[in-house]
């Protein structure tokens, strides 16, 4: 999986801008790069969400620790056992449920990822009522509720989701013990699969270096004078464009350009 300073570098390799008066920075292709993953990755995997076989892949997915708090009552419930989440859940991207694990001496316990509409509804199957329920509320926290008599006792589970803001995301991770992590964003994996890697790093070449070879119309008019306009600043290139003109600029071995 690339780092985000790889995906940073290559960037710049492309467009061929590596001074430091560039009108952009490396935040600014993070954001992009941010910005553009969801759509990938809604576009490969929401028309195939429903087919039986397909799996996102686990390289999309991030792993945060969620610290738990008892919650007497929902609004509108009838009472019942509940837990929520001390922080509010980063937003994730609709191509596959997130995986809740609680800890490894509860592992027997089964946590089930549901719509927040059937929570109120949970609990009252005799068959059922070890499993433990998982969703993500309207106000953006995350609800767990069992009559499992386990249950009270989780104060953390950890989550797997791919994260719409993988920054956010980071910020909620934690070590092997529940501790938290904290790294330079550019050390950071960038979440996203090496299939989809070089369409993302298309797209924000493109879009850095579309601007900059508009076509300038200086005559405010109704004629039709962009033909004639002039082309600013460098064409931008596709990262296969790019690869294929920098091979060809290599001399062939042994000849000499006088």
């Amino acid at each position: 999986m690339a780092t985000y300073r790889e995906i940073v570098y290559m960037v710049l390799d492309l467009l061929k801008e590596s001074s430091d008066d560039s009108f952009y920075t490396e935040e600014h292709i993070i954001f992009l790069a941010n910005k553009f993953r969801p759509y990938l990755l809604e576009r490969k995997y929401r028309k195939s969400r429903n087919a039986p076989f397909s799996t996102v892949s686990d390289q999309n997915y991030q792993e945060i620790c969620v610290n738990l708090q008892p919650q007497e009552m929902l609004p509108g419930d009838c009472g019942g056992s509940w837990l929520r989440s001390v922080e509010k859940i980063p937003e994730t991207i609709d191509i596959a449920d997130p995986k809740i694990m609680a800890p490894s001496d509860m592992i027997f316990c089964m946590v089930n990822w549901i719509a927040p509409e059937r929570m109120p509804y949970i609990g009252y199957n005799k068959w059922l009522k070890k499993i433990i329920y998982a969703s993500k509320s309207a106000d953006g926290y995350l609800y767990l509720s069992s009559q499992n008599p386990a249950f009270q006792h989780l104060d953390q589970v950890r989550m797997q989701a791919a994260f719409s803001n993988p920054e956010e995301a980071a910020a909620l991770a934690c070590d092997s013990d529940g501790n938290p992590t904290n790294c330079d964003v550019l050390d950071m994996e960038f979440p996203l699969e090496e299939a989809l890697i070089v369409s993302c790093i298309e797209m924000v070449v493109q879009e850095i270096a579309g601007p900059r070879y508009a076509p300038q119309d200086k005559n405010n008019n109704a004629s039709d004078e962009l033909s004639d306009a002039n082309v600013t600043g460098r064409r931008a290139y596709t990262p296969v464009q790019a690869y294929d003109m920098a091979e060809a600029r290599q001399p062939s071995g042994g000849s000499n350009e006088q």
